[in-house]
């Protein structure tokens, strides 16, 4: 199957649904971060329950210890994940986030080439210098406009949990991946969907009546009610199951060299939709930062694409299309399927 405007129309509104999730912490206020995740994937874990219970036989199969590494997977990938961007949304800019998180294809690419080389390390010294520097100008955008300290120390702890989001989630991509490589038995792509899920949702269960209790009482009013629950619904069900089905959809028709490309307009759709929210427009030195960052993300592309050309891969796997989007375990790779 060719690729067509059809798919890649289809992917980019898949990752347009999946950028939502960098505008949400600040357009659910006053209600809390917290309430936010646990609400999200307590949906999600729904979902997750859903499958496992209509696959109970096979999961009655599945080896305890790869029950609970599914389960831990989810809790890591999708629960601390998105706690980390959350805060960090909040606590400075959905903007910055977004681009800090969309520089995880670098971090996944060093991890990984030390289980499987993909690339010299002499090609990732370029991508891993230039996101360096963006990622520099961006913990300093409020000193340069001369914001006080205070405000300054909070942008930097906050470009810190992003770090820890992308950080979180290159662990999950590689994790997740290297076990799927490593299994002579693979799991059913729709079955370990729902134990990642309910990894998450297990979590956010637990801790939701802590979140409700630690919530601001305004949150209770009717439309900021009515605002929370809806964010979430829209975030644990639509972008995360339907978006992936969209995804998983489209890569049928979408050659490897242009997975990457589409998978960054997540990044940037997630900085764009931020600043109305957060009604302003971005300093100079976030574009700046923002722009290194995204050279970084491009250069790395432009050597992985040449690679794969030269090892005879130019077309490409529908597992390889599938293994990075975001939220998305590599094992649904094989079915018509859903997302986180």
């Amino acid at each position: 199957m060719g690729s067509t405007p059809k798919n890649v129309l289809a992917a980019l509104t898949a990752a347009l649904l999946w950028a939502f999730a960098f505008v949400a912490p600040a357009a659910v206020r006053p209600a809390s971060e917290l309430l936010l995740v646990t609400g999200r994937y307590s949906l999600f874990g729904l979902c997750g329950l859903y499958v496992l219970w209509r696959g109970w036989k096979q999961l009655r199969l599945m080896p305890t210890r790869r029950i609970i590494f599914g389960l831990y997977i989810g809790f890591v990938g999708y629960f601390i994940f998105y706690v980390c961007v959350s805060y960090s949304a909040t606590m400075d800019s959905g903007f910055i986030t977004a681009v800090v998180v969309g520089s995880s294809p670098i971090t996944i690419a060093v991890a990984g080439n030390f289980a499987e080389k993909r690339l010299a390390w002499r090609e990732l010294i370029a991508p891993v210098v230039l996101i360096i520097v963006g990622l520099g100008l961006l913990s300093v955008s409020d000193l340069i406009q001369g914001e006080d300290l205070e405000s300054a120390n909070d942008s930097i702890f906050a470009i810190l949990l992003a770090i820890g989001a992308m950080l979180t989630w290159s662990y999950f991509v590689v994790r997740n991946a290297q076990s799927q490589r490593t299994w002579e038995t693979k799991p059913d792509p729709t079955l370990w969907a729902g134990l990642v899920a309910m990894g998450a949702g297990g979590a956010s269960m637990v801790l939701l009546p802590f979140a409700i209790a630690s919530t601001p009482p305004e949150t209770f009013e009717p439309y900021p009610l009515f605002k929370i629950i809806a964010w979430c619904v829209f975030l644990g069900v639509i972008a995360s199951w339907w978006g992936t089905l969209i995804w998983v959809k489209a890569a049928q028709g979408i050659p490897v060299p242009l997975v990457g490309p589409l998978l960054a307009t997540e990044t940037i759709f997630g900085a764009v939709l931020s600043l109305p929210v957060e009604n302003r427009l971005p300093t100079w030195s976030e574009i700046i930062g923002a722009l290194f960052v995204l050279a970084g993300i491009g250069v790395y592309m432009v050597f992985d694409v040449r690679n794969s050309r030269l090892r005879g891969g130019g077309g490409g796997s529908e597992e390889e299309r599938n293994a990075d989007a975001p939220d998305v375990p590599a094992a649904l790779a094989g079915r018509e399927k859903e997302r986180s």
